[in-house]
């Protein structure tokens, strides 16, 4: 039952943030970037599961799958800022999981202390700050450019 959890968060976790991203990349082009985000859920998923047994392999599948086409969808309707945001959370909740998956992996389904929980709240947190400070400094950049002497001389060149 672990290992279903496990292949069908992470697959669902991977589709949306490839869907996501790559929706924002493709924009436009719904086909593609449903397709692509599909195939990456979903094959992560299933070689995670494929560890376990079949029934886990095919519920992580699905679950790629499914995660795949929601975050095409979500990618394609949202304003690409808007989009990096919700990139970034999935980042941290895909890549934090990681550790506690370790946790409940060798402690089996019962999380006997809160020194357990430690780990993969620091990685979490961390992770979290990693990438809202990449958010601040991204948004600092793009108005340095929009401000730079170089950017104003050659949008005024006909």
């Amino acid at each position: 039952m672990n290992g279903m959890m496990f292949a069908m968060y992470f697959g669902m976790n991977t589709g949306l943030t490839s869907g996501i991203l790559l929706g924002a990349i493709y924009r436009g082009d719904l086909f593609s970037s449903t397709l692509l985000s599909i195939l990456i859920g979903g094959v992560s998923s299933c070689i995670l599961g494929a560890s376990y047994n079949t029934v886990t392999s095919i519920e992580g599948l699905m679950s790629g799958i499914m995660g795949g086409m929601m975050g095409a969808m979500l990618g394609e309707m949202l304003p690409p800022e808007k989009s990096f945001v919700f990139i970034n959370i999935f980042l941290a909740f895909s890549l934090s999981s990681l550790f506690l998956f370790k946790v409940l992996m060798n402690h089996s389904s019962v999380i006997k202390s809160l020194k357990d929980l430690i780990k993969p709240a620091i990685v979490f947190i961390l992770l979290t700050l990693y990438l809202l400070s990449g958010n601040l400094l991204e948004e600092q950049w793009i108005q340095d450019l929009q401000h730079s002497p170089e950017q104003q001389h050659e949008m005024h060149l006909p």
